[in-house]
């Protein structure tokens, strides 16, 4: 289990995406040397190197301490104009999300791209991510997506959770292109 492991639950169940899971250590938003503008995350993996073997997040199909692993998604500091090297070849779509909205007792995330007004409404603190990159993989059976393994979106990963069928449409469109255009 992540939590047992030591990561956080910094993105609750998301349509598409489940949760994201993180290692933090002892990075608290609250330290007096954090600041969001040109935010560091000192003592977690969140910095500017790539290693396929460490992903920065382990993505669940749910909030339950129980819920499958479905996927990795991997954070990288590097400029706005220009994502990390990452995987070998050009099939990892790498996206930013210019600000998330966090809240510094647990870097949990309360929205993105909010304005100030909105973010502090619901105790979070608007944090600058314009030049963190992050890919997703779906890599973990039976999650994964055949065609497109850094797909954005899972198709299986509904609104109200996750598919349990393994005959479900949902897992046929697993195998095409979702979330980007190629």
């Amino acid at each position: 289990d992540a939590e047992d492991a030591g990561y956080t639950m910094t993105v609750e169940y998301i349509e598409g995406m489940g949760t994201h899971h993180v290692m933090l250590n002892d990075f608290s938003m609250t330290d007096s040397q954090f600041d969001a503008e040109n935010p560091e995350f000192p003592d977690t993996r969140i910095d500017d190197v790539f290693d396929h073997q460490k992903p920065e997040f382990l993505m669940y199909g749910g909030e339950d301490r129980d819920s499958q692993l479905v996927g990795f998604a991997w954070f990288v500091h590097a400029p706005a104009d220009s994502p990390p090297e990452g995987f070998t070849g050009d099939n990892d779509w790498w996206h930013r999300h210019e600000s998330l909205c966090l809240r510094p007792s647990d870097f949990f995330m309360r929205g993105a791209d909010l304005d100030d007004e909105t973010c502090e409404s619901r105790d979070g603190v608007n944090v600058n991510l314009e030049e963190y990159w992050m890919v997703h993989a779906w890599i973990v059976r039976p999650w994964l997506t055949y065609d497109d393994v850094f797909t954005n979106h899972h198709p299986c990963l509904h609104e109200d959770g996750p598919e349990e069928d393994l005959e479900a449409e949902c897992w046929g469109e697993s195998t095409e292109h979702v979330g980007h255009e190629i």
